[in-house]
């Protein structure tokens, strides 16, 4: 009687177990899927992703398929096409001549490799192959091609006796920069002799290496020397000694005021500020701005707090916090409740299997007597 009774529990726990369908949280409203875009506030957002992640599941428990709990997220991006950026430089940086450009620029020199083209490098002919998709440039010996350089966008090599760097891979050629860099400096007091204590302008100073210049000069000495303050180059003919900007001519140097205008980095750039610790470059830009989001996290945009809620693997809702938080919340606890629920079922059928197991095993014991 008893193991009936037992066995009757236990089979009643594990079939409400079975036939009882787990809740879940189910949200009036719009869902968004990845690309789709999003009002929220004065701005269009888009869902620029909506990632799955699964952690590392225990056993599973009773029913548990042991494979980890599902976590989603997502992100949400917006793109401010009419930005400004700003860039600031301090007084005394040194800038590579790959960054700027203006007219009659001498101390830059750019280059086109041609796809096909044959150039002189490390003393011979190589032929140059441009691979746009790839975004390569590869020099070949023409005599032995399997003696090459493969170069990307933003690689430097040795070329003409000057260090060289590929600027741009486009379809069919590429283009390298060489040349000297330049020193930044602001016109003030320190650099100008004068009493500027509010400077307006800076000016990129060429940065020569003199005894390099000399070294490959066969008509000179290898060592500059300094004669009264000034730089000066020496010939081997006679001894003489020529000022280096006699001799070489001045190095390069450019002013540039408050509200010019030159190429920085790529783009058309206006000097925005000078002061004598720093310039300030300002051009027209992009900007994205990305929000994180997590199963009910909430994010705030503007002044108004919003959270996610993620009904599958591909879709989103972003919903106000304010207005549907409180349901969200309550439709959570039901399924907590639920999971308690079905917890103490199997309690019940763990129990009852144990509970008949005793009783048979009891019955089986010989009766003494």
């Amino acid at each position: 009687m008893y193991l009936a009774f037992f066995v009757i529990v236990g089979a009643a726990a594990y079939g409400l177990i079975l036939t009882t369908s787990a809740p879940h949280v189910e949200l009036d409203g719009p869902t968004y899927s990845q690309g789709d875009t999003v009002e929220l506030g004065e701005r269009t957002w888009t869902v620029s992703s909506i990632e799955v992640s699964t952690g590392g599941g225990g056993g599973g428990g009773h029913g548990g398929g042991g494979g980890g709990e599902i976590s989603r997220s997502g992100e949400l991006s917006w793109t401010n096409e009419s930005d400004v950026v700003s860039t600031s430089l301090d007084n005394g940086t040194t800038v590579p001549p790959t960054d700027v450009v203006w007219a009659d620029q001498t101390a830059r020199n750019e280059a086109t490799f041609a796809d096909g083209d044959t150039v002189e490098y490390n003393g011979s002919q190589y032929e140059v192959s441009v691979n746009a998709t790839a975004g390569t440039l590869t020099l070949a010996d023409a005599d032995d091609p399997t003696v090459n350089t493969s170069l990307s966008v933003g690689d430097t090599f040795e070329y003409q006796n000057s260090e060289a760097t590929v600027t741009d891979i486009a379809a069919g050629e590429a283009t390298v920069v060489r040349g000297n860099s330049y020193l930044l400096l602001v016109r003030n007091a320190n650099v100008a002799g004068e009493n500027i204590t509010d400077p307006t302008e800076m000016t990129f100073v060429e940065q020569r290496n003199v005894t390099e210049l000399a070294v490959e000069d066969p008509a000179l000495y290898d060592e500059p020397v300094r004669q009264n303050g000034v730089l000066k180059v020496t010939y081997r003919a006679n001894d003489t000694n020529v000022p280096v900007d006699e001799y070489f001519g001045p190095a390069e140097t450019r002013t540039f005021a408050e509200g010019d205008t030159l190429q920085y980095q790529g783009n058309e750039t206006t000097v925005e500020a000078v002061d004598n610790e720093s310039v300030t470059l300002t051009r027209p830009g992009e900007t994205t701005t990305t929000i994180e989001l997590q199963e009910g996290a909430n994010v705030t945009v503007g002044d108004q707090q919003y959270f996610a809620h993620f009904p599958d693997n591909s879709s989103v809702q972003v919903l106000s916090t304010d207005e549907r938080y409180g349901e969200y919340h309550a439709q959570n606890a039901e399924i907590d409740n639920f999971h308690e629920r079905k917890n103490g079922l199997w309690g019940v059928v763990d129990l009852s299997i144990i509970a008949a197991i005793l009783l048979v095993a009891t019955a089986l014991l010989p009766v003494k007597g």
